[in-house]
């Protein structure tokens, strides 16, 4: 394997097609990057270079040359960043068109769909359009009137509501929406409520009524299985049989199944395939039917199966792979497995490239490869009427045991990657849940299908139920229980794509070694010189500087503090989700957090109780545990503020602090940090008695306002030393500022935290008061970091495209 020069052997089916497609995959990845042309110049000059040394048989080489370009221009052509619709955003107007997804209500009073536009009306101007595809967002504002189940795939509509462009993802670690949707041919969303839909006088044809039918019969199994199966264990068997859209779980099964380790059990995967052909298979042998009856009758099996699930990719992998399997088996022709692998991934990312960022589509073949490369060490593969009972007997054991084991170690960086999560009993929870997942797979499928029938179709699938009920209550059991177990959840930080690449180097000589178990000293030293890059990439060290960001959460503030002692500090928490949705603390900064592994916050300060100040504090005192809490004051007349305190008697833990006028909060050497606090009537001027927080840092000053106001700073400004770096208060809003404040204060620099909104900040009062101070705006800049030394401080944008923080001065 190593220092063989391979244009001296033949490369075997298994390789040839393994290299080949992840040729193709790099082509793809090489049109992603930020650099495109210069990567496939790299590329091409490197296969070159291999072909000139004759590294790699010149047949090869023309071959994986054509391979990478047909990936590069592939998905140069398939994917782009825009469309028709994205260019025309913001726009209001009527927009006419067709569902082409199942409707998704997975919060209460909201739906979310697919829907190609074929034309728009806004403002007395007509859009034609060729279906162009975009997200429509409905949500119930205002108890309007309307049926979110009334809304059907295929069925066509118009629809008023508001054209917008994804949310940027203006900081570091945030989820890249856009990103996401782009993956499905989508760039726009449409906010609407159901009350502004109506449908349309308008038949569906040929494919789109055929998904229309079987979406219908879908619904139909679904309300038949709600008749005997509750509350869980009907979302359990919803999601198993028909995919994660079919019935949305409750949020604490949700959570523990997170915690277990057996989230993949809520959808469909390539397992349960598995599972129905697998029984299908064992039940036609019991039956004595034919060979080749048996391997054909499962092929339409698969493919109902596949459709039914909403053809996610991990169910599309292994119902392809087993197709071409079993038609191999009728005409007497072996598979090669990796080969075949290989192959799926190819045919998947030439008819869709943007699969390439789909993290099912990642999973799914990753783990399939593992198990392909690795089950051969732990299980005797072939006839197995040639084995003794106790061969199978171990055969059973090996699987049972060690395809989890083998699963849980190739998933593990992507599980890192995406969810900064490790399920520490996972492998356990897994070794007890799959036999009773696999009654549950094929009993639901073939009660599914079954249930269909006339009139004993009912009684059928009450019987089925019957018999699955305590199959499925065992699996919920089971997740319950294991993360109920202490520390059942590790969380991580963000493992680089480098550290990804060298753990699976190192999975994969290890897999060599054991498979050549003659002694290898160049395997060793390989190995060793891995395990001791890895270990180093984890080093970090740690800077002596006061690192301040100011996260970009639209019309809000949130804003945290590294000392130089690396101690954790929030000033103010962002929004609270809307309608039951993540605040914006817990999907920007826990994730931020996270990422960098910190899991512990020194202090939190609540400025004061407004929802943009104040609506993530909860999420923040769950995740970080902080040590203190500063408050305005222990009004409880607001909802984020309820449910503060409700948290804080949670979280006994947390030192509850009201605010003191020029009070030391917290010291290191050459860093103070200081609360101001007009103590104006809380009940009369909220805003106004925003908590003030000065941290000086060497020769810098920094001052953070939350929404205090003249008011406020006429009665405590003096006590304030001039500053170098201001918060502009309440989003720069109009009356915040004056000359004369500025010019005692005297900044060198401002950050305004803002975003779309309908109060018009900032203010242009406010602007032209900082015209001759340089500003920073997170609605423009992204968010902003201040890097603060002894000696001063430099200011930097986050940068979308390159993912960093980017130097401005």
């Amino acid at each position: 394997m190593f220092g063989i020069n391979i244009s001296q052997i033949n490369i075997n089916k298994n390789t040839l097609m393994f290299i080949t497609s992840m040729v193709y995959i790099l082509g793809l990845s090489g049109f992603l990057v930020h650099h495109p042309i210069i990567f496939a110049v790299l590329i091409s000059a490197v296969i070159a270079a291999l072909g000139a040394l004759n590294v790699i048989k010149l047949k090869y080489l023309l071959v994986w040359i054509l391979v990478f370009y047909l990936g590069f221009f592939n998905a140069m052509y398939r994917i782009s960043d825009s469309d028709i619709l994205s260019n025309l955003a913001p726009l209001e107007g009527k927009f006419t068109g067709q569902i082409v997804s199942i409707p998704n209500s997975n919060i209460e009073n909201n739906s979310k769909f697919f829907f190609k536009v074929s034309e728009i009306e806004s403002d007395s101007k007509v859009y034609k359009l060729d279906n162009v595809k975009l997200l429509v967002n409905l949500k119930n504002n205002n108890n309007e009137s309307g049926d979110y189940n009334k809304l059907k795939i295929s069925d066509f509509y118009t629809i008023r509501g508001s054209l917008r462009r994804p949310f940027k993802p203006g900081n570091p670690s945030q989820f890249d929406y856009g990103v996401y949707l782009r993956n499905y041919g989508v760039h726009s969303i449409l906010y609407s409520g159901i009350a502004d839909v109506s449908c349309i006088d308008k038949r569906p044809r040929g494919y789109d009524l055929f998904m229309q039918k079987l979406n219908n019969l879908r619904g139909k199994i679904i309300s038949t299985h709600a008749k005997y199966l509750k509350s869980p264990n009907l979302e359990l068997l919803g999601g198993i049989v028909f995919g994660d859209d079919a019935v949305a779980p409750p949020d604490y099964i949700k959570t523990s199944f997170i915690n277990s380790g057996l989230l993949h059990i809520l959808a469909a995967s390539g397992m349960n395939v598995a599972f129905i052909y697998g029984f299908w298979f064992i039940i036609a042998g019991w039956l004595r039917l034919p060979f080749k009856f048996r391997v054909a009758g499962g092929i339409p099996l698969i493919v109902i199966y596949a459709f039914m699930t909403g053809l996610g990719a991990s169910v599309v992998r292994a119902a392809i792979m087993l197709i071409f399997v079993l038609s191999g088996k009728l005409i007497d022709r072996d598979s090669h497995s990796i080969a075949l692998l290989s192959f799926v991934a190819f045919l998947m990312l030439l008819y869709n490239p943007a699969y390439i960022n789909n993290v099912s589509f990642q999973l799914s073949f990753i783990v399939t490869l593992g198990i392909l490369l690795c089950a051969p060490l732990v299980v005797t593969f072939g006839d197995n009427k040639k084995l003794t009972v106790k061969d199978r007997v171990l055969n059973w054991t090996a699987g049972t045991v060690f395809i989890p084991l083998i699963a849980q170690i190739w998933v593990i960086p992507i599980q890192v990657f995406y969810f900064n999560t490790i399920s520490v009993y996972s492998l356990f929870a897994n070794i007890i849940a799959v036999p009773f997942l696999a009654v549950v797979s094929f009993g639901g499928f073939v009660s599914s299908i079954l249930a269909l029938v006339p009139v004993i179709g009912t009684f059928i699938c009450r019987i089925f139920d019957f018999i699955l009920n305590p199959f499925l209550a065992i699996i919920v059991k089971v997740s319950d229980f294991f993360a109920s177990l202490p520390h059942s959840l590790i969380v991580t930080s963000h493992p680089g794509i480098f550290q990804i690449m060298i753990y699976y180097a190192i999975v994969l000589v290890l897999v060599y070694m054991i498979r050549n178990s003659s002694y290898n000293k160049k395997s060793a030293a390989v190995l060793v010189v891995l395990i001791t890059i890895l270990s180093i990439s984890f080093i970090r060290i740690p800077n002596k500087n006061l690192d301040v960001i100011f996260f970009d959460v639209q019309n809000a503030d949130c804003i945290l503090l590294k000392t130089p002692k690396n101690k954790y500090i929030m000033i103010d928490t962002g929004k609270s989700g809307y309608n039951g949705a993540k605040s914006q603390a817990e999907f920007i900064v826990t994730k931020y957090l996270k990422d960098r592994g910190i899991k512990k916050l020194d202090t939190i300060i609540v400025t004061h109780f407004d929802n943009d100040h104040s609506g993530g504090a909860a999420d923040l005192i769950n995740y970080g545990h902080p040590d203190r809490i500063f408050l305005n004051s222990d009004i409880t007349k607001t909802y984020t503020a309820k449910n503060i305190f409700k948290t804080l008697d949670k979280n006994r833990n947390t030192q509850i602090n009201y605010a003191k006028n020029g009070e030391v909060i917290y010291k290191e050497p050459d860093l103070k940090i200081t609360n101001y606090f007009a103590g104006l009537n809380p009940l009369e001027e909220d805003n106004e008695n925003s908590i003030i927080t000065l941290a000086e840092y060497g020769k810098t000053k920094l001052l953070f306002t939350g929404d205090a106001g003249i008011k406020a700073f006429n009665s405590i400004v003096w006590e304030i030393p001039d500053i170098d770096i201001l918060k502009v208060p309440h989003h720069g809003a109009e009356g915040v500022l004056n000359k004369t404040i500025l010019e005692k204060l005297s900044p060198s620099f401002a950050v305004i935290s803002v975003g779309r909104n309908i109060y018009g900040h900032p203010a242009k009062s406010t602007l032209e008061l900082l015209n001759d101070i340089p500003y920073a705006r997170t609605d423009l800049n992204n968010a902003v970091k201040i890097s603060v030394t002894k000696s001063g401080y430099k200011v930097y944008y986050w940068d979308m495209k390159y993912k960093k923080f980017q130097l401005q001065h």
